[in-house]
């Protein structure tokens, strides 16, 4: 029997927030009936049948992951999304995830052109992406190191690389638009990018923060809803707000830093001080009447 696929483990969190599972969830209306492309072993769908009424019909490649599928959706299928016919096999869908799927493809664009036979009147696709522009890429190629791995932003399938604008491209290439999004953010704090790119021989002016803030760097995956072109577009979202664990852990320690800075910069006055009036205890005390002197005055 095949193995599993390293996206076999991969599980739902109710409670989670700010991670591409939950994200989507948010966009999936109850009751609707979905197709999970790439499902692996249903866990996400088995989240949407229980948490939402949904009808989930997954499909994927993985002999292993769907024969576990099977326990877990409506239907599941050892299918690729890019034969012809699915559509006769598989009926109509409210929603088409592509969870994490799309930059796997060959050709994303003819799959996505597609998939308009797959949705009903009013159907849409969910998505999750990852973004290929997140800070931990660029530090890495900043360093010289572009190295692949089993999972993840560089998960060595990947065929294709996207930020921002190539997103809203392959969706508007497909006939799609873009209805709103809550994509995951990972931040970092910037005296840990202070400290990486001084390793590196660099010292960063205060615009190369701004220009990481106005270029997404701190978005993980985009995330969101896109709907067949001229149907009724909703106003996209900001950047997400919630924040994984591990993202307050990071801001949290970024204040922590902060605040030690300015705390050894009292100390060191405080240390200055001292050594003054080590020096000439006459001189320093003299000092001090004056600043009382004019304190008082």
């Amino acid at each position: 029997m095949a193995a599993l696929s390293p996206y076999a483990t991969h599980s739902f969190v109710a409670e989670s927030t700010n991670n591409s599972w939950s994200n989507m969830f948010r966009f999936i209306p109850d009751g609707s009936r979905v197709l999970d492309v790439g499902c692996s072993t249903g866990n996400f769908g088995s989240a949407l049948q229980e948490l939402k009424g949904c009808t989930v019909v997954g499909v994927d490649i993985n002999d292993a992951d769907i024969e576990e599928a099977r326990s877990r959706l409506t239907e599941a299928h050892v299918l690729d999304i890019r034969d012809e016919g699915v559509g006769d096999v598989l009926g109509r869908f409210d929603v088409v995830v592509f969870g994490d799927v799309i930059e796997h493809l060959p050709d994303p664009r003819s799959v996505l052109q597609a998939v308009h036979g797959l949705l009903t009147p009013g159907g849409a696709i969910v998505y999750s992406i990852p973004h290929m522009g997140h800070i931990s890429v660029r530090m890495d190629l900043m360093d010289g190191r572009f190295g692949y791995t089993e999972i993840g932003l560089l998960d060595k399938t990947h065929l294709h690389f996207y930020d921002r604008q190539e997103v809203y491209s392959v969706f508007e290439d497909s006939g799609f638009v873009i209805a709103d999004e809550l994509p995951t953010v990972a931040s970092y704090p910037e005296k840990w990018l202070t400290t990486r790119l001084a390793s590196m021989g660099l010292s960063p002016l205060p615009q190369y923060f701004a220009m990481l803030a106005s270029t997404d760097a701190h978005v993980f995956q985009y995330v969101g809803i896109a709907l067949p072109a001229g149907e009724y577009v909703t106003e996209p979202h900001v950047i997400a707000n919630e924040m994984m664990p591990q993202d307050e852990i990071l801001l949290k320690s970024n204040e922590l830093i902060v605040e030690n800075e300015r705390l050894e910069a009292q100390l060191r006055d405080l240390y200055a001080r001292i050594a003054r009036i080590r020096r000439n205890p006459l001189a320093a005390v003299a000092f001090e009447a004056r600043r009382r002197l004019r304190r008082n005055r």
